[in-house]
């Protein structure tokens, strides 16, 4: 038989467990906006290698031209930054979104088992908690006691007159 504690340790466990999977959500979809934002930039990066011009934007609609000749500046790591072809560019660009692919993967992976840890959690609560309450009704359960007569005083209306009920 399962007691109270216990039931309290495994509600416990099932919330842990959801908050858990609640900040593997949030960083599942952080890492989606990242991917985004890396799709763009190599798509950008690709046309800037193919030779087509274009302009980038300073902010309050106001664009500068890039010359046919450009390189660009890329954050390394550790903001080291280095000046890289678009070429050299697209190809970090691209291996950067391979490797937030696998993050990705990794944590979706980890939500799945999270879920079904969620799952058997919650059904083994709710067995324990059902065995629980009808280990409790049936202790609660009283014993048949004879009926007792429970004797009825007679009501007498105004002026101590017999009503209907007597």
């Amino acid at each position: 038989m399962v007691d109270s504690n216990e039931l309290q340790r495994m509600a416990r466990l099932v919330d842990m467990n959801r908050q858990r999977l609640g900040e593997i959500n949030q960083q599942i979809e952080r890492i989606e906006a990242v991917q985004l934002e890396h799709d763009d930039t190599r798509r950008a990066l690709k046309s800037l290698s193919e030779g087509l011009n274009g302009h980038i934007p300073l902010g309050a609609g106001v664009m500068v031209p890039i010359p046919k000749d450009s390189t660009t500046i890329v954050d390394l790591g550790s903001g080291v930054f280095g000046e890289r072809t678009p070429e050299n560019a697209e190809k970090l660009v691209n291996k950067r979104l391979e490797d937030l692919t696998e993050l990705k993967s990794q944590f979706e992976a980890e939500a799945a088992m999270l879920t079904q840890r969620i799952e058997e959690l919650a059904t083994a609560f709710e067995s324990a908690a059902k065995e629980m309450t009808q280990s409790q009704e049936v202790e609660e359960e009283p014993v048949e006691k004879p009926e007792e007569k429970t004797s009825r005083r007679r009501r007498r209306g105004v002026g101590g007159e017999l009503t209907l009920d007597d």
